[in-house]
């Protein structure tokens, strides 16, 4: 019977399950425990896997029990999800948002607009799958990362009721035939998307459309056959767990998502969920009072977990204890989330229309905005204290991402002599700066070199690329291919500009040499990621020196700058916020910087032993006196923010200063020295 307009809705599963909840908990702990890095527990994120598996089975249970009744809207399907999943995630949201801008830097709390935006839009895997692979290190730094799922799972509730409410209408007989058809093209898609191992694929909602779909597919098995209890199904409930538990253990593989390492998981969850009405183990182990209580707790818990353990990490805590105290905080935030966010909602009486506007229109507008704001400010940089605002300001913006940067910088062809030259640019005594990005984020240091020296120097720095002329054919590590083979050509281009012109007299040289040595000492050594041999960087150095100094031109090799531990990225910004958790001294042991360097000493001294007219400057003991090393010149911090090795704007514009102090006759002796003679 249909209900008048002005009746109100209320929908009622007759068919609720404890076994469903108590499998949910099981899969929200194997995350949980997953992401707190125990290792026992490394096959964890399988978990999510369970869950779309769930969804599955739930929703096509809702939904067609809405249509054999005739009681189907999909104004109130979307309203019903809305309300169970939008309050409690804008909650975590808001929170999330605040920690941001108390303890983040201004760009990480920018990113987080936007993926906030992308969360409202349910288009989080989207965004994310742009920002990092899901198995990267680099993943933690995404205070948002766990949001993938839930736009995976968003995504299926709007196409699921489309494709039932179509076939029960219009083809009821080809209903499961067509979901057989979906399952099988996603599965292929998710197994030959993991074989080209795009790091994308993992994120995307065709890849994972055929864990829901299995879900689905044995509710409509399900649902035509009687429950009568039977020993053989306690045994099939004991197979999925084992399966399940395996996968936590680690025999699921991360080479194998999407795609056949799936099998485990959903396979898992099928047979739990097939023999749990007719298993008494299954009643007794998912279908009690805790296990069901928890599993209802399991999406406020899954929101809040991750928010937690990234604020444990920035607060340096990551240790094994402090993540049994972040559990324990999520376990916390997710009651309270439960009972006053999840249940209030869920018994307050909402219109439909209303509903909407609250729980998907309002989301998006203030997500917009928030995103929007920090387009124009920053990165919300007016909240943020006036140290903070000014250190930004030297240090916030890479160099290479300046209009500057925009021409000259990681340019495969010979950029304009006019537009890309620093110093003295009327000047005839011209040179060349060539390397990668450690000689362009030392621009303006070479600026203030070439105004003092009065020489015109035009940079042709090029990323991941040495200042070498011939470069490995390919790279050892495949996505390299594409910057690799341009800077192949990028090398070739600049030595034959070098070659073919006489009134360049000195070339610079600098590179962060560490990414292309290859100190592989074995019998058996492989390419380094960049494609060298071991000894082949020296040899291809010694090789182009060879031919520069023939063409008597000056060269000079700079033994770059120092990285910072790990440690202290950002220091001067954390500790200049308002509620600087731990303030650190932002120095480190100069041994260190030592130790991080002896390779490139020792093969820069070698070249020039073997080249004696060619020049080093000793750049890298810049920031370093008495056996420590600074991050900060006059107060301004030198590396750019949440960077350990690049310069920032104020290291940059400062280092040529302290350089001249440190080294008070190198430059001059350097640039005495007759073009083509000795050093």
């Amino acid at each position: 019977m249909h209900r008048t307009s002005h009746q109100p809705h209320i929908h009622f599963s007759p068919r609720y399950r404890a076994d469903v909840d108590g499998l949910r908990a099981v899969a929200v702990l194997a995350v949980v425990l997953c992401h707190a890095s125990f290792t026992r527990f490394a096959g964890g994120f399988i978990g999510v896997d369970v869950f779309f598996t769930i969804s599955g089975f739930v929703v096509t249970a809702s939904i067609l029990g809405d249509i054999e009744r005739d009681d189907f809207s999909f104004r109130d399907f979307y309203v019903r999800r809305a309300k169970r999943l939008i309050p409690a995630l804008y909650a975590m949201l808001f929170v999330t948002f605040a920690f941001s801008l108390l303890f983040c830097f201004p760009d990480d709390t920018f990113r987080l607009g936007k993926n906030i935006l992308a969360v409202a839009t349910m288009t989080s895997n989207i965004y994310l799958s742009k920002q990092t692979g899901y198995f990267d290190a680099q993943a933690s730094e995404q205070p948002l990362l766990h949001t993938w799922s839930l736009s995976v799972e968003e995504q299926f509730y709007v196409v699921l009721p489309l494709i039932l409410v179509l076939l029960h209408r219009k083809a009821r007989s080809w209903l499961v035939p067509c979901l057989v058809m979906l399952t099988a093209a996603s599965f292929i898609s998710a197994v030959l998307q993991a074989h080209r191992e795009s790091s994308g694929a993992y994120y995307f909602a065709q890849n994972r459309a055929f864990e829901f779909l299995i879900g689905s597919l044995l509710f409509l098995y399900e649902s035509k056959r009687a429950v009568a209890r039977a020993w053989f199904f306690d045994l099939i409930f004991w197979v999925g767990m084992a399966l399940l538990v395996a996968g936590v253990l680690g025999l699921s593989a991360e080479a194998q998502f999407p795609g056949l390492g799936a099998i485990l998981p959903c396979g898992g969850a099928l047979l739990i969920m097939y023999a749990g009405r007719r298993s008494l183990s299954a009643h007794k182990v998912l279908g009690s009072a805790f296990a069901a209580f928890v599993g209802k707790l399991s999406y406020s818990l899954y929101l809040w977990h991750w928010p937690v353990f990234y604020a444990l990490r920035r607060f340096d805590l990551a240790t094994p204890i402090g993540y049994a105290a972040a559990i324990l905080v999520a376990s916390v935030l997710a009651l309270l989330t439960y009972w006053l966010v999840e249940k209030r909602v869920k018994e307050t009486a909402i219109t439909g229309n209303r509903a909407l506007a609250l729980f998907l229109g309002a989301p998006i507008l203030i997500a917009g905005i928030v995103a929007g704001t920090g387009k124009l400010t920053d990165g919300f940089l007016f909240a943020y204290p006036a140290k903070v605002r000014a250190d930004v300001h030297w240090s916030g913006t890479a160099l290479f991402d300046m209009p500057r940067g925009k021409k000259c910088w990681s340019q495969v062809a010979v950029t304009d002599e006019a537009t890309c030259s620093l110093g003295d640019l009327a000047s005839p005594d011209k040179a060349i700066l060539w390397g990668d990005s450690h000689a362009y984020h030392l621009v303006y240091f070479f600026d203030r070199l070439g105004k003092a020296h009065h020489m015109a120097i035009h940079d042709l720095a090029f990323t991941l690329c040495p200042p070498i002329e011939k470069e490995p054919a390919l790279p050892g590590y495949a996505p390299y291919l594409e910057d690799h083979l341009r800077c192949v050509a990028h090398d070739k281009a600049v030595m034959e500009y070098v070659m073919s012109r006489p009134d360049v007299r000195t070339v610079f040289m600098v590179a962060a040499y560490q990414n292309y040595l290859n100190l592989d000492a074995g019998p058996n050594p492989k390419p380094s990621g960049h494609g060298f041999m071991p000894g082949q960087l020296e040899a291809e150095l010694g090789n182009t020196i060879q031919k520069l100094t023939a063409a008597g031109k000056r060269v000079v090799l700079l033994n770059d700058v120092p990285m910072i531990p790990m440690n202290l990225i950002n220091c001067e910004f954390y500790n200049n916020l308002y509620f600087p958790v731990r303030k650190k001294a932002c120095e480190f042991d100069a041994r260190v910087a030592e130790e991080q360097h002896q390779p490139i000493h020792e093969m820069l001294g070698r070249l020039k032993a073997k080249f004696p007219q060619i020049s080093i400057m000793h750049t890298y003991d810049v920031p370093c006196a008495n056996g420590i090393c600074s991050l900060n010149f006059d107060g301004l911090p030198i590396y750019r923010y949440n960077d350990y090795h690049h310069l920032g704007l104020a290291g940059s514009t400062l280092y040529y200063e302290k350089y001249a102090a440190k080294h008070p006759r190198e430059l001059d002796q350097i640039l005495a020295t007759p073009v083509g003679g000795a050093n």
